[in-house]
């Protein structure tokens, strides 16, 4: 029986010494004396206001968070690009000084090859100037 009577087992576990049982304007029954009730209510009141800005600010924490990633984001790709040109910087760095070690290279084994037409030159001439010699010789002996 006392599972048909919800209030009656409230009221039976609920101090009855504070208890007032009263009407409110509505002509409902009161348990609680009218402050009491009043202030239960405005507990009530900031307590969903309470719980109302709270998802408010979680709303703003999570597009802060959402800002925030998209900026790590774009941190990020900026740092691997920067890194990127650092190493092609370094590469292209490497290939200058390369080619400047091969085009020594080159000029050295030009300077060489000339220096060897050169002196093959000279002996050329003189060969040939040994010889003009000699016919010169054969004309004036003849």
């Amino acid at each position: 029986e006392a599972h048909s009577f919800p209030i009656l087992q409230l009221i039976l576990i609920m101090d009855t010494s504070k208890m007032q049982i009263s009407f409110d304007e509505m002509n409902r029954v009161r348990l609680l004396d009218t402050e009491t009730f009043k202030q239960t209510e405005s507990l009530a009141k900031e307590s969903t206001e309470f719980v109302k800005k709270i998802e408010q600010f979680n709303k703003i924490v999570g597009s802060l968070l959402a800002v925030l990633s998209a900026q790590s984001e774009k941190i990020e790709t900026a740092k691997l690009m920067a890194i990127g040109q650092k190493n092609r910087n370094k590469n292209e760095a490497e290939n200058c000084r390369r080619l400047k070690n091969e085009l020594r290279m080159q000029i050295m084994l030009k300077k060489q090859e000339l220096e060897r037409i050169r002196v093959h030159n000279q002996s050329l001439e003189k060969t040939e100037m040994e010889q003009k010699q000699i016919i010169e010789k054969l004309k004036s002996a003849a």
